[in-house]
C-alpha cells in the first residue's frame, strides 16, 4: 500500500474524534484505500457498503423510517459482525445518495458504532441535502499524492529527503549528486502524477511510464463522465470549462471566460466553476491587486487561472511529445504553464491558499500565499533564463508593499540573490501554509520553514 500523509490524520481521528468521519476528493485519489486500511487496522470489525456497487443497499437506506430502522437494514447489509463500541462502518460513494447523510448526527448520538463517509464528485451542491449534520462530522480533503508522497512511493530514501529538507531549512545547496536525481525525480513526477492507481502501477512496472498514459487518459475520461452524471443541467458547460483548462494553460495568462462563448460572462458560470472547484477536479487561483494580508481582500473571484489538480492526468491531455520534453528535460516547448500547475498543486497540496498578482502596469507574479501573517511571492520559472524576473523584483522593490523575500522555483540549486530566495522546483514540497514554529536563531526574514501535512 502507498504510504499517504493523511493516514495519520485519520488514525488520530480513529482514537479520539467522537464525531463521524467525511473524506472529500476527487475520483481515485485514495479515499477508500486508506479509510478501509484504518478501519482493518484500529477496529476490531469492519464493515464497508458501497453505494455505487450496492444499489440495493443504497435504496435500503435511504427507505429507513427511524434510527432502529437504519441501524437494521445497515445489519442485513454488513458483511462483518457489528460489534458494539469497536466497529467502523465506512460507507463509500456517498455522493450517490447523499441525503444518507442526514442520519449522521442521530448515529453519532446513539453512539453504538463509527462511522466514516466517503465521496466524490459532489460538486456545490452536496450541502444542500436536507439537514446536513453540521457538528457532528470531521471533514477531510483528501488530494493527488503529492511530491513527497510520490518520492516515498518510488523509494527514495528518509535520509535522501531529510539531507534535501535540511538544505532549505538552512538557504544552502543541495549535494550535486541528490540534487540531479531529485530534480529527475521531479520532471518524472510532472509526468506520472500523484492518482495513486497511476503512481502504483508505475512503480509495480519497475518504474516503468508504459501503462502510465493509458490510465491517466481512462480517468480523464471517467472525469468527464461523472460531470455529466453529477453536474446536472450544468454539465455540459462544466464538461466545457474542463476541456479549456490545457488549452488555457499554454497562454499562461487568467482563463478567457469568452473561450465558452463570445457572450459569455462569469457572472453566468461562476457556479461551474465553483462545482470543479468543490469536486477537486480543478485549482482555481484568484487574482489580486494589492499583496497584502489579507490577500482575500483584494482577489477578483472573476478573473482567475485554472489548473488541474493532479499535474500527470494534465500532461496525459497534451501531445505525448510533450511528455518527452518534460521527461528529457528538452529546450522546447515553453512549458511555464505545466510547472505553474504541479507549483499550484503542491501548495493546495500543504494547505496553502495560492492567488496571482497582477499591478496597474500589468506585471504578474505567478503565485502569492500567506504563511505567518506573511506575504510569499512565488516565481516559476520552467527554462534556463531563470534570472530573470522583472515583476517579481518590482514587488520586492515596492517600499509600499514591504515584502521582504521572493522565491523562484526553477532548475537551480538553493542559491540567495539579495532578496530573491532561488530554490529547485522539487523544493515546493516544503512550501505551505501557516506555521507558527521560528528559527532557533529568531530570524524574522526565515519564512519558508517546511509544513508537515
Amino acid at each position: 500500500m502507498l504510504r499517504r500523509k493523511i493516514t495519520q490524520r485519520l488514525e488520530a481521528w480513529a482514537q479520539t474524534s467522537q464525531k463521524a468521519l467525511l473524506v472529500l476528493g476527487a475520483r481515485q485519489v485514495g479515499k477508500s484505500t486508506v479509510i478501509a486500511d484504518v478501519g482493518r487496522r484500529m477496529f476490531d470489525s469492519y464493515v464497508e457498503i458501497n453505494l455505487y456497487e450496492n444499489r440495493a443497499a443504497r435504496d435500503a437506506l435511504l427507505g429507513a423510517r427511524d434510527l432502529e430502522d437504519f441501524l437494521n437494514r445497515l445489519a442485513l447489509f454488513a458483511e462483518a459482525p457489528l460489534v458494539r463500541g469497536s466497529t467502523l462502518v465506512f460507507v463509500d460513494e456517498v455522493q450517490e445518495a447523499p441525503d444518507i447523510m442526514t442520519w449522521v448526527k442521530f448515529l453519532v448520538q446513539d453512539g453504538r458504532f463509527s462511522y466514516a463517509f466517503s465521496g466524490s464528485m459532489l460538486g456545490a451542491d452536496f450541502k444542500g441535502i436536507r439537514s446536513y449534520p453540521v457538528g457532528s462530522v470531521e471533514e477531510l480533503s483528501m488530494k493527488p499524492m503529492d511530491f513527497e508522497e510520490f518520492c516515498w512511493a518510488i523509494g527514495v530514501s528518509d535520509t535522501a529527503l531529510n539531507a534535501v529538507r535540511l538544505c532549505f531549512e538552512e538557504c544552502r545547496p543541495v549535494d550535486s549528486y541528490i540534487h540531479d536525481a531529485i530534480l529527475a525525480n521531479f520532471r518524472t513526477y510532472v509526468v506520472v502524477g500523484g492518482m495513486p492507481e497511476v503512481v502504483q502501477r508505475y512503480v509495480s512496472d519497475g518504474n516503468s511510464l508504459e501503462q502510465v498514459r493509458a490510465l491517466q487518459t481512462d480517468l480523464n475520461r471517467q472525469y468527464l463522465h461523472d460531470i455529466s452524471k453529477y453536474a446536472g443541467s450544468r454539465a455540459l458547460q462544466v464538461q466545457e470549462i474542463y476541456n479549456q483548462v490545457p488549452i488555457q494553460l499554454e497562454d499562461q495568462g487568467s482563463f478567457t471566460v469568452t473561450s465558452l462563448g463570445k457572450s459569455a460572462r462569469y457572472a453566468n458560470y461562476s457556479r461551474d466553476f465553483l462545482w470543479l472547484t468543490n469536486a477537486s477536479v480543478c485549482l482555481k487561483v484568484d487574482q489580486v491587486s494589492e499583496p497584502k494580508s489579507p490577500l482575500k481582500r483584494t482577489g477578483k473571484e472573476s478573473i482567475f487561472k485554472l489548473y488541474q489538480s493532479d499535474t500527470g492526468m494534465l500532461v496525459a491531455r497534451y501531445p505525448q511529445s510533450l511528455s518527452r520534453a518534460i521527461y528529457l528535460d528538452w529546450k522546447q516547448p515553453n512549458l511555464g504553464g505545466i510547472y505553474e500547475n504541479v507549483v499550484a498543486q503542491e501548495l493546495a497540496a500543504h494547505g496553502a491558499t495560492p492567488y496571482y498578482f497582477l499591478d496597474e502596469k500589468h506585471s504578474e507574479v505567478d503565485f502569492l500565499y500567506e504563511c505567518d501573517g506573511r506575504i510569499v511571492p512565488v516565481e516559476v520559472k520552467s527554462g534556463r533564463k531563470f534570472r530573470s524576473h522583472a515583476s517579481l523584483d518590482r514587488l520586492l522593490g515596492s517600499p509600499e508593499y514591504r515584502v521582504r523575500q521572493g522565491l523562484v522555483l526553477c532548475r537551480s540549486n538553493v542559491e540567495a540573490a539579495g532578496k530573491v530566495l532561488y530554490l529547485p522546483w522539487y523544493m515546493a514540497m516544503f512550501l505551505g501554509g501557516d506555521r507558527k514554529a521560528e528559527d532557533a536563531s529568531g530570524d524574522a526574514d526565515f519564512i519558508m520553514r517546511p509544513t508537515i501535512v
